[in-house]
């Protein structure tokens, strides 16, 4: 079970800590996948274990051999950015440019949130995770809540 969130910084060589539970539940063979995430209107970094960045590549190949979807979007979001990476003896993973033009993380606002969402990690903008929760549909959220019984 990924879980959890923790604010640090952005170092000046692009590089952010996972926090050490996190890297134990997802390095698998060492290696993660970064690709860009999405949601609803905000962005952020999603950080997949090599097993589960390659089942979902798996899934959206499926559908394109298919023919009866349109998987652009699904192509540019989690394949075409996406890129295999080491962490470092500290826990560090390095950030491209593009990672941290996506997720909205700069040289000025360098504060970062990093959480666990069920099977993956998530690098956020500290500013940026805040507002998505301001951007809850609580429509949805509560009829979600009651089919699985939460509320």
């Amino acid at each position: 079970m990924l879980t959890g969130i923790t604010v640090n910084t952005i170092d000046s060589k692009s590089r952010v800590v996972i926090p050490q539970d996190l890297r134990n539940q997802i390095l698998g063979d060492g290696d993660v996948y970064l690709t860009f995430g999405l949601v609803g209107d905000e962005h952020c970094i999603r950080v997949y274990s090599v097993a589960a960045y390659e089942e979902l590549y798996r899934k959206i190949q499926e559908l394109r051999a298919e023919g009866t979807h349109d998987t652009s979007g699904l192509q540019a979001l989690y394949i075409r950015p996406a890129r295999r990476v080491s962490f470092d003896a500290n826990g560090r993973i390095l950030l491209t440019a593009e990672m941290k033009n996506w997720a909205r993380i700069t040289d000025e606002a360098r504060e970062t949130s990093v959480s666990g969402n069920i099977d993956f990690v998530e690098i956020w903008s500290k500013a940026e995770l805040d507002a998505s929760y301001e951007n809850i549909d609580k429509s949805a959220l509560n009829a979600a809540s009651k089919i699985i019984g939460v509320l």
